[in-house]
């Protein structure tokens, strides 16, 4: 059974997200500080952590995760940063020192559940997204190509190789159709056409969409498939 460690000084929030992760069959801890976090991850074994991004009268998640990143024991745990913070700046924050993703606040069950099997890498437990071939150009400093996009994650073309596990800000027309101006994607796999070309084939999983922009994929998706 995978563990969770979950950190937020509002209590309902704590009690929301245990009923949500303990009916998808994970052992759930609990914390409402992160000093309290930091102790309790350092003392057992936790295969994920969720934190909260400000908690009053005690140090940051922020400064947790930048704390566990420098450490030895538990640096490479994947975290996910749940906020009800949503600006562009506060997303990169978290990414800057650290969190493996970003959930705004309210919580949508689906998409958490998604994102943190996905992080669980060991479980072998993979969320099969619906994904519908885009065929857009896109901007990634260099040429690049939409190639399919699910909730979950973007596959690309492009003639770069990018480097896994770094963090790429893209925008696209296609992407401004959804009303996403950009996203910003997490590299993970990057693979050489076959066909003698320059190319690139790129998967990335999305950091930090909100939950309304999620939810334009979604519905892009079921009507992209439904007409085709």
């Amino acid at each position: 059974m995978k563990k969770i460690l979950i950190v937020d000084d509002v209590k309902s929030i704590l009690i929301t997200l245990e009923a949500i992760l303990v009916k998808e069959g994970y052992y759930v801890a609990s914390c409402t500080n992160s000093m309290d976090a930091f102790d309790k991850i350092n003392a057992e074994h936790f295969d994920l952590l969720i934190t909260d991004a400000i908690m009053p009268a005690s140090a940051s998640g922020y400064s947790l995760i930048s704390t566990i990143r420098s450490g030895q024991r538990n640096k490479d745990i994947p975290i996910i940063m749940l906020t009800g913070k949503r600006e562009q700046a506060d997303i990169e924050k978290a990414l800057t020192v650290g969190a493996n993703d970003y959930i705004i606040k309210p919580i949508d069950p689906d998409i958490l559940t998604a994102k943190i099997k996905s992080l669980l890498e060991k479980s072998h437990e993979k969320v099969d997204f619906v994904e519908a071939p885009v065929n857009a150009p896109a901007t990634l400093n260099v040429k690049t190509d939409i190639l399919t996009i699910s909730e979950s994650e973007i596959k690309l073309m492009t003639n770069y190789q990018l480097n896994l596990g770094q963090v790429y800000r893209i925008s696209s027309d296609f992407l401004s159709q959804l009303e996403i101006s950009f996203t910003n994607v997490r590299i993970s796999e990057c693979t050489k056409a076959a066909d003698q070309t320059h190319n690139y084939y790129i998967k990335g999983h999305f950091v930090g969409l909100t939950d309304k922009e999620l939810s334009k994929i979604r519905l892009w998706v079921r009507k992209r498939l439904s007409g085709m």
